[in-house]
């Protein structure tokens, strides 16, 4: 017969059945025509009912944290190959500035080889210096406007707490230092 609820049918006991059942109505199961009235489970049946539910769930969250982890996988492998491709398009994108920058300098190397009487030696010795030349006062005076900006952005900094302390307190860290 059909069970409800996941639990089985439990066949009456013999022995210990000493007066009649109560009706369906009257223990408050109602059943539908048809279908015998269920008796209620032993707690061992119960209790097995228990642990294969109990299993199929733990079955489900290990499939649950396996699809979550497999995804978790598909995006870090995702992440790898599009960090790859980033790092192959700077490396091309690099040599190809490198090459247009060697043509455009080997170019004006050699015309001014070419107006010097045709001494192309001549030519990209005086590029190669102009350039490392250009470069270096690049470095030194972005070097100084870096220092320059760092050093006012820490004097406003303390200046702005000593406002602040004089403020508050009456003074600040400098003019109690005289006190002291």
């Amino acid at each position: 017969p059909p069970t409800t609820g996941g639990m089985r049918p439990r066949a009456p006991d013999v022995n210990t059945q000493t007066h009649e059942p109560e009706s369906d109505a009257a223990q408050g199961r109602g059943h539908s025509p048809g279908n015998a009235p269920e008796e209620p489970a032993s707690p061992g049946d119960a209790l097995h009912e228990a642990v294969a539910r109990l299993n199929e769930v733990r079955e489900y969250a290990a499939y649950f944290v396996a699809a979550k982890l497999d995804g978790l996988k598909l995006t870090v492998r995702k992440l790898g190959i599009y960090a790859a491709l980033g790092v192959l398009g700077l490396i091309a994108g690099g040599a190809i500035v490198v090459v247009a920058v060697v043509l455009l300098l080997t170019g004006i190397a050699h015309g001014i080889g070419a107006a010097l009487g045709g001494m192309y030696w001549l030519g990209d010795l005086i590029i190669g210096a102009a350039v490392l030349i250009a470069l270096a006062l690049a470095v030194v005076v972005g070097m100084s406007r870096l220092t320059k900006s760092s050093r006012l952005n820490t004097v406003q900094k303390y200046e702005s707490r000593k406002r602040d302390q004089r403020s508050r307190f009456g003074h600040d860290v400098k003019q109690r230092a005289r006190q002291e």
